[in-house]
């Protein structure tokens, strides 16, 4: 039974990864529409400039990059356009590298995902540059790794918040860690009841919807590896999410951002959340409070 449930999680994963990646609508009409709204708007008009290669034999790399990001461009509110000459006032590249990677038997390979993301505005100049990069991991437990790849890739914060952070820096003037909280937050709602993911004002792909809790729970480690304060009042609020994994992480981010203003909230925690691993890591983290009270 867990074998076959497992199976169907795997096959269910590809098949989404599949639908939300394939540029169905993306026809030469709507590339021509493309073009109009582009003239009639070139400050919201982003050119996508994407390489990519595999180390896979057919030269077939495991995912789709160029659709994928373009999607959540124009789900943030951009024209994207793939042709220099049409007026724009951005310029989106992406380097996208897939290695082979670990040898997990003698037919099983892993595989490390490079991707360059680089943002350049013609008057203000480079507004984004990160490089992500993830891998199958060090065991095989029986998922394909190629999955295990996609999945990190799909979930690293810097690629699911990729519309936020270029509309955070091109249009509101926002630092990575701002574009960040502001994505964290919207996600959070993602599980209220009531919510269409797919009908709010930031439309998410079906993929997206499914790796939601996975983004949200590396998006508030990546907080807390940032160790900004401002992440301090989201994080705080998420010590009382009615999942013990997120308020066990957001505990560990606290920690390590050691704001003094988190002490209340992480010594609620410590002694009165009903898991063991929430207490355990709130308790560490008043404990690093402790031991750096200027921060």
């Amino acid at each position: 039974m867990f074998r076959s449930r497992k199976t169907a999680l795997c096959c269910g994963l590809v098949i989404g990864w599949v639908f939300s990646h394939v540029p169905g609508d993306w026809t030469w009409a709507q590339a021509v529409a493309a073009q109009g709204d582009a003239a009639r708007n070139p400050a919201r008009t982003i050119l996508l400039e994407v390489t990519s290669s595999t180390w896979m034999p057919r030269g077939r790399t495991l995912t789709e990059v160029g659709p994928g990001i373009r999607n959540k461009l124009r789900s943030a509110g951009f024209t994207v356009v793939s042709d220099a000459s049409v007026p724009h006032a951005q310029t989106r590249s992406v380097a996208y590298r897939e290695a082979r990677g670990r040898q997990y038997r003698i037919d099983t390979f892993g595989t490390e995902i490079t991707c360059r993301l680089r943002l350049e505005h013609v008057a203000l100049g480079t507004l984004l540059d990160v490089t992500v990069r993830e891998s199958s991991g060090e065991q095989y437990l029986g998922t394909p790794p190629y999955i295990v790849a996609i999945q990190e890739f799909e979930t690293n914060p810097y690629v699911y918040f990729l519309a936020d952070l270029v509309k955070g820096r091109a249009v509101s003037g926002l630092d990575v860690t701002e574009s960040l909280i502001n994505g964290l937050e919207r996600l959070t709602k993602v599980t209220t009841s009531g919510y269409d993911p797919l009908s709010a004002p930031h439309s998410m792909t079906h993929l997206e919807t499914g790796l939601a809790g996975a983004a949200r729970n590396r998006t508030i480690a990546e907080l807390g590896r940032l160790g900004d304060p401002r992440a301090v009042p989201l994080l705080t609020r998420l010590l009382t999410d009615s999942d013990p994994k997120v308020r066990r992480l957001s505990a560990v981010a606290l920690g390590a951002i050691g704001a003094v203003e988190s002490g209340p909230a992480l010594e609620r925690a410590a002694t009165a959340d009903g898991d063991q691993g929430v207490r355990e890591a709130a308790g560490a983290a008043l404990s690093n409070l402790a031991a750096h009270p200027a921060r």
